[in-house]
């Protein structure tokens, strides 16, 4: 399988009667905020994928690729927002989800996957590699007791079944937005902006596709900064608010980022803080700090400055899943009163 415009139409015809096409909105204060960093008049326009069925545009890969899987058995490894996908997908689809998740996962999300969704979660080390260990075990154990067909994993950014899915996204945006100039999308893995960026570009190559990470996980930004694919430090658990846009690129997506992604911007905690409390306080929209990168790129002036001549900007808002308990200003708050 590869990831094109048409794959990604298919997958759209395949997926649409289970996912949301979420709508397309704009608000003052954060069309003010962008105006002002730039010094000029911008228009913002939010993919409100952080009110998709299972509170994420992941869901769109993950019923693609359940869709197609001929196992019994899936399984993957996710810090929440994938697995809770994969879960609901299974769940839908009539298959068996097992999701491996770090230990600090969310608790919301951890919850979620299997409470909501019904999945077997299993724990792990919060290090990209005990994810990928753990899986593969998994995996093996349930070839090994049931065949070898009857189990498959599907990676949560890698699969190509995955970022076809994704790519969706941008099918909808250019059909409810044609005019956007630029498409912000956050990092992690890769999926996201791989499948946005193969449809967008070539249905309207001059669209930029910009990526957005923390600075704490900015595996595509050296990867483009090296012209080489560049992992996160590896056995190495990543703090940052950031949880859901942890993850490096790898090699799937990162070709794609590397011939269609046209830059990537970096923000500090701080940056990544302030835009999500400003979407929750102002936009009266409930976003995770993953999201909260997007929108952190949008309205900054580091970006304006290297496109001033885009106008008409569009975020796609990944995620909405969020610990209350674990937002920054609120553990903050909790430490105060000790």
């Amino acid at each position: 399988m590869a990831v094109t415009k048409e794959t990604v139409v298919e997958a759209y015809h395949r997926i649409k009667a289970h996912v949301h096409r979420t709508r397309v909105f704009t608000c003052d204060a954060l069309n003010s905020r962008a105006s002002e960093a730039a010094g000029t008049p911008k228009q913002l326009f939010m993919k409100a994928e952080h009110e998709q069925k299972v509170g994420a545009f992941k869901i769109r890969g993950a019923i693609n690729a359940v869709s197609l899987s001929k196992a019994d058995f899936v399984v993957t490894q996710s810090s929440g927002n994938h697995a809770q996908a994969i879960a609901q997908a299974c769940k839908v689809l009539s298959k068996t989800a097992i999701i491996v998740m770090p230990e600090d996962s969310p608790a919301v999300k951890i919850n979620a996957v299997r409470d909501t969704y019904g999945a077997e979660v299993k724990l792990c080390k919060p290090t990209q590699e005990a994810r990928e260990a753990m899986s593969a075990e998994v995996v093996a154990g349930i070839r090994a007791e049931k065949g070898e067909e009857k189990a498959e994993e599907i990676h949560p950014n890698q699969d190509l079944r995955v970022i076809n899915g994704q790519g969706t996204i941008g099918l909808e945006l250019l059909e409810q937005q044609p005019d956007i100039d630029a498409v912000i999308c956050s990092i992690g893995g890769g999926g996201l902006i791989s499948g946005v960026a193969t449809y967008l570009k070539a249905v309207k190559p001059e669209v930029k596709v910009i990526g957005a990470e923390p600075e704490r996980a900015r595996s595509a930004y050296m990867s483009k900064q090296e012209g080489k694919l560049v992992k996160n430090p590896p056995n190495t658990p990543i703090v940052t608010i950031a949880d859901s846009v942890k993850s490096s690129l790898g090699a799937n997506s990162y070709p794609i980022v590397e011939k269609l992604v046209d830059d990537v911007f970096i923000v500090t905690e701080d940056e990544i803080e302030d835009a999500t409390r400003f979407v929750m306080e102002r936009a009266k929209q409930v976003i995770e700090p993953g999201c909260g990168v997007a929108v952190a790129v949008a309205t900054s002036k580091a970006f304006y400055e290297k496109y001033p001549d885009v106008k008409n900007v569009a975020i796609v808002m990944c995620g909405g899943n969020i610990d209350l308990d674990n937002l920054p200003w609120v553990k903050r708050r909790r430490m105060d009163d000790r």
